[in-house]
């Protein structure tokens, strides 16, 4: 039996697998996030420790089982946390959407230069890197900064609460903007400009490495007999991409929970001028010797729950009267025909490739006849417009995508699958396992204590897939008209604002 933990930004689960992938338990704990004025967001570590600990005991204890042979980690990216020489925490994590630390990132391109940095580290400088937040560190806690033994990541914090070292793999060490990809370490000129040393940094293993043992306290609490292997995990993007199969080039995932992330493997380091002027960062994946890109939708499932909130008062009513999901009546509910309504679905700014945080959302095409049903679809294919859009700039950066698989919450809506392969114009898997990140922690567990000869061997045993939606040439054929109106849509609008 094998552990994935996904420790996320608001919340983590605690899955338990068998070794062919199958999900025996599992538990889940929210946390909060503490937000504030010019781009707070930090949280407190030592509650998400907590809520992670509570969850994995509940989930061992809920399968009954004694014996668990490892444990792996899926972590949020780009958080920071002080800790001492104990790995307690002496400070809130900042986490990666915590904007404060701007001004340390504009140091670093005035130090450094925004493509040196990003030909280096494969990151682009911005407040949500790590070391842009550690350097931020000796601004506003200078005392602590100085008291602190290590400045860690989740993947350090957690796992030294297990019973492990204080290691990091080297997909969320290569996160930072502090490692040097083609060399495979951290880099020490980027280091000393954040005032930090390496002895002051999590060591990097290799993802699926073994770095310790469970804690005896932690594992009587669960029930658990004999030892429980650590093992290395990784980002919780490369971890979901693993989960569902991403392991090779031409293959990606795409997640759709409160935003839309498109994730693929890449056999070289990429960071080439299309790859910048997209802002698609080149990292580690989890997978040895590949690279890991992705686009980015700041707005997904939370834009449909602003949409059901604000306009859908009574179909909320509908839904409840027929026992239905919201979503799901919506999606039963819409129109069946492709939409000449467009949608732009910038409410928070674009993502990738254009990253224009100023832009503004927009809805174009609407008549007296508009109606839910019309405006809910075309809230769809906006979202699948963006990713058509990021497969495209993908394509220019020389990285072409063939199969798709899905997962998240938007996984579960077929209309929406079926109009995600009819735009992108290429087939959409279904893993059978909706624990993409979890799923790809365990997998590396199990690779670390040698339950199969590789990754590519765990993969083969743990995911499987339960469906695949097909283009239908009509509606592809619809849609492309409708995708090369949609293009024009940021150009114009950003052109009018700047005007205004």
């Amino acid at each position: 039996m094998l552990v994935g933990l996904d420790v996320g930004t608001t919340g983590v689960k605690s899955v338990v697998f068998d070794d062919c992938g199958t999900v025996l338990s599992s538990a889940f704990e929210e946390y909060p996030v503490d937000t504030g004025p010019e781009g707070k967001a930090q949280q407190n570590a030592e509650a998400v420790w907590k809520s992670t600990r509570s969850v994995l005991v509940r989930s061992i204890l809920s399968c009954g089982i004694r014996m668990i042979k490892a444990i792996g980690l899926s972590v949020q990216g780009d958080a920071v946390i002080p800790v001492d020489a104990n790995g307690n925490a002496l400070a809130p994590a900042l986490l990666g959407m915590d904007y404060r630390s701007a001004k340390a990132a504009d140091e670093f391109s005035g130090m450094f230069g925004e493509k040196y940095l990003f030909r280096k580290t494969g990151m682009r400088p911005h407040a949500m890197n790590t070391i842009t937040k550690i350097r931020y560190f000796k601004t506003i806690e200078p005392e602590i900064f100085g008291k602190a033994a290590a400045f860690v990541t989740y993947a350090e914090f957690i796992s030294m609460k297990l019973g492990g070292e204080r290691v990091l793999d080297d997909s969320m060490a290569s996160r930072t903007m502090a490692y040097d990809l083609e060399k495979g370490s951290w880099d020490s000129q980027l280091l000393t400009f954040a005032g930090v040393d390496e002895r002051r940094m999590g060591k990097v293993r290799s993802s699926g490495t073994i770095i310790g043992i469970l804690d005896s306290a932690i594992a009587h609490e669960a029930g658990l007999s004999g030892s429980t292997m650590l093992c290395t995990g990784g980002h919780d993007q490369c971890c979901a991409a693993l989960g569902a199969g991403v392991i090779k080039p031409g293959s990606a995932v795409v997640s759709t929970g409160t935003a839309e992330v498109l994730s693929t493997c890449l056999d070289t380091v990429k960071v080439n001028d299309q790859m910048y002027n997209s802002y698609y960062p080149c990292y580690r994946h989890v997978v040895p010797d590949k690279y890991f890109t992705f686009s980015l939708n700041h707005i997904g499932g939370i834009l449909l729950r602003w949409f059901k909130d604000t306009v859908c008062g009574r179909e909320i009513e509908a839904a409840k009267a027929a026992n239905m999901d919201i979503y799901h009546y919506l999606d039963t509910h819409m129109e069946k025909e492709p939409s000449d309504l467009f949608i732009l679905p910038h409410f928070n700014g674009t993502g990738t490739p254009w990253c224009d945080m100023n832009a503004k959302g927009a809805i174009i095409g609407l008549t007296l006849s508009t109606g839910v049903g019309q405006l809910y679809r075309s809230l769809l294919e906006s979202q699948t417009y963006e990713l058509a859009l990021n497969l495209e700039a993908l394509s220019d950066a020389g990285i072409d995508i063939h199969t798709i698989s899905a997962c998240g919450g938007g996984a579960r809506s077929a209309q929406w699958l079926q109009i995600k392969s009819d735009i992108l114009n290429r087939p959409i898997q279904v893993p059978a396992c909706n624990e993409s990140a979890a799923l790809g922690a365990a997998i590396l567990a199990g690779t670390a204590i040698k339950m199969w000869n590789g990754v590519d061997e765990g993969v083969d045993c743990m995911v499987g897939f339960k469906k695949t939606y097909h283009p239908e040439p009509e509606m592809t054929g619809l849609y492309k008209n409708l995708f090369e109106e949609y293009k024009k849509l940021y150009p114009a609008i950003a052109a009018v604002r700047k005007e205004n």
